[in-house]
């Protein structure tokens, strides 16, 4: 992201899912040429009773009816306020059971990814990331291949924070941010045995810093934000970014937590930019997760430099 975004996104590694188009043409000629055979047919003849007592008589129509005495529900509903109270509970829940975390994440960049043949792999990068409370961090570049490698490149690698609270999955659902959103309930769907609420928020100003609005899914199990959808009805930084199209950010659960399984995003430029091209999708896979193995301190010395 660029350096005007919002702290809780300042990590770029955020893509648009891919639409899928199904056609039914065939069906379509199918009926049509029927209907048109059925047109140019002579009418059948009338159809004549079966002389009496020669065999069972059918039912024209079914006479067979049931129905379901309706159930009153006196339990009181649970209002919004208390799905987002829980949610800021059951987030923290979440964080506070992580006390170290290593995991391997998978960095890509595709630069103009509007079509096939114009569409090329940038930039991939595997990184080992190793998180242990209150703030210790490392990230070792596994692998990195760049199509066309800079002359100043000298193993980058990418930053990340050494909280575990995955603030860009909770940044609108935190209880500071309350004042900051509106809030409501787009739908409930039941997922088994289980409830999966799917919250809606934006931002209640839109002077300052552009803020993305979106779509969360909240497992009722953990209250926990499973899935995110961001919105941004402005761009992050106009002058360079035209808009970011989408950003989706979903999670998986690992030995009983919640943690990150995949960050993807779609942005566009205001105009062409020579290495990227006018658009680039950013995505960034998780996994190899071990938790709560108790890292050694001394995978965090630093690492003196020949």
């Amino acid at each position: 992201m660029p350096p005007t975004a919002p702290p809780h996104l300042r990590n770029p590694l955020l893509a648009a899912p891919i639409a899928t188009l199904g056609a039914t043409l065939g069906v379509t000629l199918g009926a049509a040429a029927l209907a048109a055979v059925l047109a140019t047919a002579p009418p059948p003849a009338a159809a004549q009773p079966p002389p009496a007592g020669t065999g069972p008589t059918l039912a024209v129509e079914d006479t067979m009816h049931t129905e379901v005495p309706e159930v009153l529900v006196r339990a009181p509903r649970v209002t919004l306020d208390e799905i987002l109270d829980r949610v800021a509970r059951g987030e923290a829940r979440r964080d506070s059971a992580l006390k170290d975390v290593s995991f391997t994440a998978t960095f890509r960049l595709v630069r103009n990814p509007d079509t096939e043949k114009s569409a090329q792999l940038f930039l991939e990068q595997v990184v080992r990331v190793y998180r242990k409370k209150p703030d210790k961090v490392r990230a070792v570049t596994l692998r990195r291949w760049e199509a066309k490698p800079s002359k100043k490149q000298g193993g980058e690698t990418i930053e990340f924070s050494p909280s575990t609270e995955e603030e860009v999955v909770n940044f609108a659902f935190k209880p500071e941010a309350r004042r900051e959103y509106r809030y409501h309930i787009e739908g409930r769907d039941l997922l088994g045995d289980h409830l999966i609420y799917r919250i809606a928020f934006e931002p209640r100003s839109r002077v300052g810093e552009p803020e993305p609005g979106g779509l969360v899914w909240v497992d009722t199990r953990d209250f926990v934000i499973v899935r995110e959808e961001l919105d941004f009805s402005q761009s992050p930084a106009p002058l360079i970014l035209k808009g970011i199209d989408r950003a989706v950010i979903e999670r998986q659960q690992v030995d009983g937590h919640w943690v990150l399984r995949r960050i993807l995003m779609r942005a566009r430029f205001t105009v062409p930019i020579p290495r990227f091209g006018r658009a680039f999708d950013i995505a960034i896979q998780y996994n190899d997760y071990q938790i709560n193995q108790g890292i050694d301190d001394a995978v965090f010395a630093k690492v003196a430099k020949p």
